[in-house]
């Protein structure tokens, strides 16, 4: 199987990936193996430990599929570690602005567009064996950086932080953007404030995703324009085939 980079993410097609919650390496194996485009390590909502989120990285790159990483915030800390064991991209929370866009991307990239810190002794670097050049450059130019829109303000600024160099794509989060707007899910409201974010940035040709509770609302949203989809998580996935055989196991 190939390893994966973040450039081996699917560009120019419609992508589809889940939020892992568990942190189980197994887990990423059968998630490949079912033909998921990506994963979404959780570690902003998700208790995990730092060697297991490697060698969940590890294993997802080994099985073709890409690991992106959530973290808990933009500060270096949170974003050296997982970025030095290979992931594909990370998944950077409550961006509401340019500014903070640019603040998160000095803290992912190599100097000249950030300030991330540089050894190629981990996975990143092929454990020493990838020249540094080589090493700054896929750090720059193929590990895909994804900034959540999870309020108001960043849905009205959606297009300015899209275009923040560095920044690759942006990425609605509906539940956030209603807890933070007062408003309940599926109001007008939001979804007059969500097609005009849909529309900024299909004008402005930016990569566009946002999360689904399942299949046919992944498939609505494709619909609309989004280019990648996050579909529940590996434990709602796993909860509703088991209600739904329990279901059809009684009522057979």
């Amino acid at each position: 199987m190939p390893v994966v980079t973040g450039a081996s993410w699917p560009a120019g097609r419609r992508a589809l990936g889940t939020f892992v919650k568990l942190p189980t390496p197994e887990v990423v194996e059968v998630l490949a193996l079912a033909g998921l485009d990506f994963l979404i390590i959780d570690n902003e909502h998700a208790v995990m430990n730092p060697q297991a989120v490697s060698t969940m990285i590890g294993i997802a790159r080994g099985y073709g599929i890409a690991p992106f990483v959530r973290v808990p915030s933009h500060e270096p800390r949170d974003v050296q570690a997982f970025l030095d064991a290979g992931a594909a991209g990370l998944v950077l929370p409550h961006v509401d602005d340019a500014a903070q866009a640019q603040r998160a991307v000095a803290s992912c990239r190599f100097p000249p567009l950030g300030t991330r810190g540089v050894s190629n002794s981990g996975r990143a670097g092929g454990w020493g064996s990838t020249s540094l050049p080589d090493y700054l450059r896929n750090g720059n130019e193929n590990v895909i950086l994804i900034a959540q829109l999870e309020s108001r303000t960043a849905m009205e600024n959606a297009a300015a932080i899209a275009g923040t160099q560095g920044i690759d794509a942006v990425m609605v989060g509906p539940a956030d953007l209603a807890v933070s707007s007062g408003l309940p899910l599926g109001d007008p409201a939001l979804t007059t404030l969500t097609e005009a974010t849909e529309n900024a940035c299909a004008r402005a040709g930016h990569t566009l995703g946002t999360t689904a509770p399942d299949g046919s609302g992944a498939a609505q949203r494709f619909a609309r324009g989004y280019h990648f989809v996050v579909v529940a998580t590996e434990i709602a996935l796993l909860t509703r085939a088991t209600r739904e055989m329990i279901t059809a196991a009684h009522n057979a």
